[in-house]
């Protein structure tokens, strides 16, 4: 059986270097917010992603978070896919929270969905942030 994180970083080596724009490690670190030697541990399988780095890599590989979570073994979210990508009809049923509120709304359905997993056994979450 294959280690989820070896998946995870097959996938994000091939949208790193063959996606709609190809990035060196360093610069896609770099515009994640995260180390290359933590990129570069992701890559080979060593450490499993947190979903806050999930959410701040897909948008530079163009891919959503749930095409990366997938990629590690977890189930789409609706409602966290439904914050990230219709924010227009989220901001129609809760239209007092701020854009960077739901972004956090967002961040925080990932984690427990990833939180899931990883109590069932599946993942056991790294501090990678």
């Amino acid at each position: 059986m294959r280690k989820p994180g070896n998946e995870f970083g097959r996938e994000l080596r091939r949208l790193r270097r063959e996606g709609e724009v190809s990035y060196s490690q360093a610069r896609l670190a770099g515009l994640a917010g995260i180390t290359a030697s933590y990129l570069s541990q992701l890559e080979t399988g060593e450490r499993n992603p947190t979903p806050r780095v999930i959410r701040r890599l897909s948008p530079h590989l163009g891919v959503s978070p749930n095409h990366l979570l997938r990629a590690i073994g977890m189930v789409e979210m609706d409602l966290a896919s439904t914050l990230s990508s219709k924010r227009e009809y989220v901001g129609g049923i809760a239209p007092d929270l701020s854009g960077e509120q739901l972004e956090e709304l967002a961040n925080y359905l990932t984690y427990l969905e990833f939180k899931e997993e990883a109590l069932r056994g599946g993942l056991r979450p790294t501090d990678g942030s």
